[in-house]
């Protein structure tokens, strides 16, 4: 579906269908289907039986894949389309999967069913939003972020790398952590490093189970259990970093988040901000604000001049935007000093 090349009540439509796309693809994901074509299965009923469901429905699902161009066909034989074969296979390097699982998440979904008084009302109206104390929901973020993170955090990674090798036992802060993939990196990357990550105690579980599947130096990790608003962030550090967290926020709490990171920074310290922009021509960042409006109570995409006065107003000197190549996100660096 791409109603880009569509005009008319035809782009009304794949708009107003565009949920099908999501719930076909998760579905597809959570069956199995994509690593059982990989596996040699390619027609519907050997589809079928590696994924213990009906033909017929099977057949109804590839169909829907085709025309998404996540299958191929070639009479009654699929394959997997370049996308799905470069991603959507469980094992491969690259799969990215796992964010089905918040994409397609019933908390997301829940979000979007009431955006109308969402919109009404200011604000997420769901009982269990972004700010809520220990939300299952960042376990399963946690869980799932692996594959969409590991770019970003090594984009973070050749940016700092010349300043970090001359720094004598560096040290990071990892906050609001998830997966812990940004901390884990620089941990990997740098053998003089040291870093703490900092989340929820439930989301912790989840971090420390995944340093161990990295096979980080446990070592040189420790773990702040809390929330950002109320845990000390300690330090002080020579990095500190802040992914995908201020977009849940209006701008004087992130204002107030960014002056708490500064002063847990060394005076020539550098904070590391990744997050949506919505500077020139971003899709997907003005996109994402929808999502924000329907799970959080003031949260937005913000755009780049916004983090630099907060940055200016907390007391940080030089603030510098790099793009994340191949990603809709952007890092931004302020130093302090």
């Amino acid at each position: 579906m791409d109603n880009k090349n569509v005009s008319g009540p035809e782009a009304l439509f794949q708009m107003l269908q565009a949920h099908h796309v999501t719930a076909v693809l998760t579905t597809a994901i959570d069956l199995g289907l994509f690593a059982a074509v990989h596996d040699g299965a390619h027609d519907a009923a050997a589809i079928a039986a590696k994924i213990q469901c009906p033909e017929r429905t099977t057949r109804v699902v590839a169909e829907a894949l085709a025309v998404l161009g996540l299958l191929t066909k070639d009479g009654e034989r699929y394959s997997l389309g370049p996308i799905a074969a470069e991603h959507l296979v469980p094992g491969k390097p690259q799969y990215l999967g796992g964010v089905s699982s918040i994409m397609g998440s019933e908390h997301l979904w829940r979000a979007m069913t009431h955006l109308k008084e969402s919109v009404k009302a200011g604000g997420s109206v769901l009982p269990e939003h972004a700010e809520t104390p220990q939300l299952p929901f960042w376990e399963i973020f946690a869980k799932s972020t692996v594959g969409m993170s590991v770019p970003a955090a090594m984009a973070i990674q050749g940016i700092l790398a010349p300043w970090l090798a001359s720094r004598s036992a560096p040290t990071a802060l990892d906050v609001a952590a998830g997966s812990g993939t940004y901390g884990f990196t620089l941990v990997k990357e740098n053998p003089a490093l040291r870093a703490t990550l900092l989340d929820w105690p439930n989301v912790l579980v989840e971090t420390r189970q995944m340093a161990g599947r990295l096979g980080v130096d446990s070592s040189r990790v420790q773990f702040i259990e809390g929330n950002l608003f109320e845990a000390p962030f300690g330090g002080p550090y020579d990095v500190i970093v802040m992914s995908h967290i201020l977009h849940h926020f209006e701008p004087t709490v992130c204002q107030s988040l960014l002056k708490k990171a500064a002063a847990a920074l060394k005076p020539d310290g550098k904070l590391v901000i990744h997050d949506f922009l919505i500077d020139g021509d971003n899709p997907a960042a003005r996109m994402f604000s929808i999502t924000m409006l329907g799970t959080t109570k003031k949260g937005q995409a913000f755009a780049s001049s916004d983090y630099g006065a907060w940055s200016k107003a907390a007391g940080l000197g030089a603030f510098k935007v790099y793009p994340a190549a191949g990603l809709p996100s952007s890092i931004m660096v302020a130093e302090r000093g």
